[in-house]
């Protein structure tokens, strides 16, 4: 049951997240993906299957606010967190700079699964806003590596 209140507080944050950063700059909504941050965070603490479940959750409310196909962020993040949960527990990917490029190549991963099957689908081309997608993973990496180790000296000083 904690699980899913943790989860459910993930969405909410990263939702609230996105709709600030909405409204501050369009820019910024495409260079940062909080959604695909959360994903990979929850991923990292609690495994394969929350990471999965929290990338459905998590890709279905990107989808819920886009113009697009329906599904193709839910597909691209229920993969990531899968594939970011089984990593960090087969890997030690925990010490500071492994961590950044493990998010770094997790928030690679979501954005090339989404553009692979964008570009299949858009009739038009693929929509790439001004090639600020481009630098997404790099500001995933960013800021979770940032949150993660916050997190992480937060839980120190609670356990100590």
């Amino acid at each position: 049951m904690r699980d899913v209140i943790h989860g459910g507080l993930g969405v909410l944050a990263a939702f609230i997240v996105y709709t600030a950063l909405d409204q501050i700059s369009v820019s910024l909504l495409v260079c940062i993906n909080v959604f695909t941050v959360t994903v990979i965070l929850f991923a990292l603490i609690k495994g394969e299957t929350g990471g999965a479940i929290m990338g459905m959750a998590c890709g279905l409310v990107i989808d819920s606010f886009s113009l697009g196909i329906f599904g193709l962020s839910g597909i691209a993040n229920t993969v990531t967190g899968f594939l970011a949960g089984y990593i960090s527990r087969k890997l030690n990917v925990l010490p500071f700079g492994r961590l950044f490029v493990f998010i770094g190549l997790m928030g690679a991963l979501d954005l090339g699964l989404w553009m692979l099957m964008a570009s299949v689908f858009f009739a038009e081309g693929f929509p790439w806003s001004g090639g600020f997608f481009l630098a997404q993973p790099l500001f995933t990496a960013v800021l979770g590596t940032l949150i993660f180790s916050l997190f992480r000296r937060i839980k120190a000083r609670h356990e100590g």
